[in-house]
């Protein structure tokens, strides 16, 4: 994130007021992410860039995504470690991350994006699985002795991960950082903890643990293992078939980007989602003239707007 603010820098501004007008999480120019690696698909699909599934995760959109993302790591990331060891934190986190940019690529080919959010979200969804598996040890009445604490203990764990997953998803609105990479590296994070979270064994707490629990148990670890490995796979095949800048959901932009503020007026607005500066052009001549009389724009959201140039007498020279 440094580097990128430093290629960024122009003597003659400061570096934070110029790249704000770029981000508005007080950050890089798109180009200068783009120069260092950020996801962008037409350049994983066609230029053979494939390392840009993974060096998102070490970029950032800006200082404030920056921040956001290091406090969210430093709690949820250590915890996951400490409970489960540094080996299944980082295999949750690199394959959440990957996982997570591979949907944003197919889903959102037009845009670019960072983070580590992918990763995090992952580990949120790791978080998810392990109180889902260990729920009956977790708050049992045998473990915490009071209902009243066994409900109040499941509600602050439920309320932190539910508030960090609100906050990201409310960042993923923003450009550069996007809610695919977000949700699908939680889903991926789920699967992956169900696989690699350890389970806590029963008769640890003095229950009994017959062989139906342990074949259910094995069925549970090896389900999120496989279906992580075939997801990863169709997804990576669906992406290496696309031609790089058509999105099989157009309207599945809205899910990562929105412009803002909604009440402003539509060429008022802090950013814009639509990436109309990025289209392509094609014009045709008239034969009978010279010259050219049709301009046909395609957005990458897949909109075609059309523009009548008969009368202007442009031709190849001008």
């Amino acid at each position: 994130f440094f580097w990128s603010l430093i290629k960024n820098f122009r003597p003659s501004v400061p570096p934070i007021l110029l790249t704000s007008t770029h981000s508005p999480m007080i950050g890089p120019s798109a180009e200068t992410l783009i120069k260092m690696g950020a996801k962008q698909t037409t350049l994983i699909v066609d230029g053979g860039q494939w390392y840009r599934l993974f060096s998102p995760m070490v970029l950032h959109a800006g200082l404030i995504h920056y921040l956001l993302n290091m406090l969210a790591l430093w709690f949820i990331g250590s915890a996951v470690e400490q409970a489960h060891g540094y080996l299944a934190a980082a295999i949750i986190f690199v394959i959440s991350a990957v996982g997570g940019n591979i949907l944003s690529a197919i889903f959102l080919p037009e845009y670019i994006s960072v983070g580590a959010s992918g990763g995090i979200f992952g580990l949120i969804g790791a978080c998810l699985a392990d109180i889902t598996i260990n729920w009956k040890l977790l708050f049992s009445k045998e473990v915490n002795k009071s209902d009243a604490g066994t409900r109040l203990r499941n509600f602050k764990v439920l309320l932190w991960l539910i508030f960090d997953i609100l906050i990201n998803c409310l960042i993923g609105l923003t450009p550069f950082v996007d809610n695919f990479t977000h949700l699908g590296g939680m889903v991926y994070g789920f699967l992956c903890g169900l696989s690699a979270i350890e389970r806590l064994p029963q008769d640890f707490f003095g229950k009994a643990h017959d062989s139906c629990s342990r074949i259910r148990n094995y069925a549970v670890r090896f389900f999120g293992l496989i279906l992580s490995v075939v997801l990863i796979m169709i997804s990576t095949a669906l992406l290496v078939e696309s031609d790089g800048g058509t999105s099989p959901c157009s309207n599945c932009r809205y899910v990562s980007c929105v412009p803002f503020p909604f009440w402003a007026p539509e060429d008022s607005k802090w950013w814009y989602c639509d990436d109309c500066d990025r289209v392509k052009g094609d014009v045709t001549k008239d034969d009978a003239t010279g010259y050219y009389d049709v301009l046909t724009l395609t957005c990458p959201n897949g909109e075609v707007e059309t523009i009548d140039l008969s009368g202007q007498d442009i031709e190849d020279s001008d």
